[in-house]
């Protein structure tokens, strides 16, 4: 079989084709670590996936790599185990936000990656070729009673007048909004009915919100993080009405990060405001408390569908749907204020774990082996009471669905007390969140503080500090493996560029980076890039060396922000480090 994707050779020239006009499909690339095997993003189902509607490109992370990411746009690189999509039209050359990056830090988010980058690539291609639609009988118009939900909301169960029974399918709803936040239970709908599949279509239920109709300026409404990244939130009002909240709407707290505050998937309480005759939301001053003004209904006769306290905390695993929930894998970033702050307590939006999803595995065989056995229950009484060798397989069997049946409620109230569990844990997330919106002023205030102006010179100023942040992040179980070099050196420039900068929590993130480059860690984590420093931006140049055969380093101490700093190190001939310059991204000076 041909290979449906590129192995790149040359960064450089991967990164020119990218930027060059007259592409006519999107390109994906997706790189790989030749250390990491496990959480590898998987190249083949997305080149099989995307057919001939994309490019896809596999670069191996290294020298290479490097190469690309000299060339693009500062924050449109991909490292390690990453991918990221590029449109033809080149607008994410300007806005590389259009352009999200796929990071898996695990095997779990290398599958979500893989499919993250299949939407991305689907979202960008506006005419698809039609498929031949299968022949179906002429719907007929019913209604019936909502009787449950199933699969996570993604299914309703619907009695029909006669008794019989049919589905609502999220997929064939628009938007395709879980079923169980627009639906009630025991609530009359009417729709058009298939009667080969039995399935419900109830599109022509669909109401259009009106903004201007729900809303007044100051009122509390209630929104949904659809995504939510280190300096923005983007907040949904209902589908199709969103806005991007930035960082100082939603903290009044400068070193807070938009994701140490909200999570994606969480129902949010937000002000509404005009502002020049737009619309605005803002986090500031909310109190949860307050009456909040209810959400609309997306269908006719339906419930409204956001409600204080429920939150989407979890995604099918098959298909995107509305909301989104994460636009892609995120974690912790090095540096982030977030990470020196109590609100880290809070860490990330709990998962299902792996005992759950074991469970449910486990719940839905037994099931099937219920539902075979009791079709063979029934062909044998329907077989006739004189055949006493069926009748005695039937006693049998019916032995047998007991045994199972009793597996399976075992296994039912395994899987209700893991969701359980799972609603505690994302229950103690939010009110943590919520007490660090409420707490931030006082935070604000503790992390103002810092060292200056209590030491003679720089030079021990750099000294108390460095302990300070070695001690900070360095967890007390590896203190004796990463300890500093007693003899650690700076250059003459060090401590200038360091404390040169005065943009908030900036720092605190070099001290971070510097630690880990004399303990030896920067080297093994993918987000610092540590990387040789060449004479010229080229990857083909020259690394620079001293005359005393010191070589120069640079690793990353941000990322995906504007001037991004860099730190810029010495590895000498007998291994020890002597810590150069803190930089900006476009600095090559040693």
């Amino acid at each position: 079989m041909e290979q449906a994707y590129v192995v790149v050779t040359s960064g450089k020239d991967l990164a020119l084709r990218l930027m060059a006009a007259g592409r006519t499909k999107p390109a994906a690339v997706i790189s790989w670590h030749p250390e990491q095997q496990e959480n590898r993003i998987d190249v083949e189902r997305i080149a099989r996936e995307v057919g001939d509607l994309a490019e896809v490109f596999w670069l191996e992370n290294g020298p290479e790599s490097y190469a690309f990411g000299d060339i693009l746009p500062s924050g449109a690189h991909v490292f390690g185990n990453a991918a990221r999509v590029y449109a033809e039209d080149l607008r994410w050359m300007k806005d590389v936000h259009r352009s999200p990056l796929r990071v898996a830090r695990d095997r779990q988010a290398a599958v979500r990656a893989a499919g993250d980058i299949i939407d991305d690539v689907l979202s960008l291609i506006t005419v698809v070729p039609p498929k031949a639609a299968p022949v179906r009988t002429a719907p007929r118009r019913v209604r019936g009673i909502v009787k449950a939900f199933a699969s996570a909301g993604s299914r309703a169960i619907i009695e029909l007048g006669d008794g019989s029974c049919c589905t609502i399918q999220r997929e064939h709803v628009v938007p395709p909004v879980r079923l169980d936040w627009m639906l009630d239970l025991g609530q009359p709908v009417e729709g058009d009915l298939n009667d080969e599949d039995k399935t419900l279509d109830i599109n022509g239920l669909k109401t259009a919100p009106r903004l201007a109709e729900l809303y007044r300026p100051g009122d509390l409404v209630l929104a949904l993080a659809e995504q939510v990244g280190a300096r923005n939130a983007k907040l949904t009002l209902y589908p199709g009405s969103s806005w991007t909240v930035e960082q100082s709407r939603i903290s009044s707290n400068p070193l807070d990060t938009a994701d140490s505050l909200v999570t994606e998937g969480e129902v949010v309480v937000a002000r509404f405001l005009h502002d020049n005759g737009a619309v605005v939301l803002s986090l500031l001053d909310v109190d949860d408390d307050a009456c909040v003004v209810e959400a609309p209904a997306l269908l006719t006769g339906g419930t409204p569908w956001l409600r204080s306290g429920r939150h989407l905390t979890e995604q099918p695993a098959s298909g995107r749907t509305f909301p989104a929930g994460a636009a892609g894998a995120s974690g912790p970033r090095a540096g982030d204020p977030e990470q020196d702050s109590p609100g880290a307590l809070a860490g990330t939006v709990p998962k299902p774990s792996a005992a759950l999803m074991s469970t449910q595995l486990q719940l839905e065989a037994e099931r099937r082996k219920v539902a075979a056995l009791q079709e063979l229950v029934a062909a044998a009484s329907r077989a006739g009471a004189g055949l006493v060798s069926l009748q005695r397989e039937q006693d049998a069997l019916r032995l047998e669905l007991a045994a199972e049946q009793l597996i399976a409620e075992s296994a039912r109230a395994a899987l209700d007390d893991a969701e359980a569990r799972l609603a505690r844990r994302q229950e103690e997330l939010l009110d943590l969140r919520a007490y660090k919106r409420r707490t931030q002023p006082t935070l604000k205030r503790a992390l103002a503080a810092g060292s200056d102006g209590l030491f003679v010179s720089p030079g021990e100023r750099l000294r108390h500090d460095l302990y300070l942040a070695w001690a900070k992040n360095v967890p007390a179980s590896d203190k004796a493996r990463q300890s500093l070099p007693p003899d650690w050196k700076a250059g003459p420039e060090f401590a200038a560029s360091l404390y040169g900068f005065t943009d908030p929590g900036v720092v605190a993130k070099a001290l971070k980076a510097a630690v880990e480059v004399l303990t030896g860690t920067a080297d093994r984590n993918t987000a610092r890039e540590v990387h040789p420093l060449r004479a010229t931006p080229g990857g083909d140049s020259a690394q620079l060396v001293r005359a005393d055969g010191a070589k120069c380093f640079r690793a990353a101490i941000e990322q995906n922000v504007a001037s991004a700093r860099r730190l810029h190190f010495w590895r000498l001939p007998d291994g020890s480090v002597e810590l150069s310059r803190v930089v900006v991204h476009d600095d090559f000076k040693p």
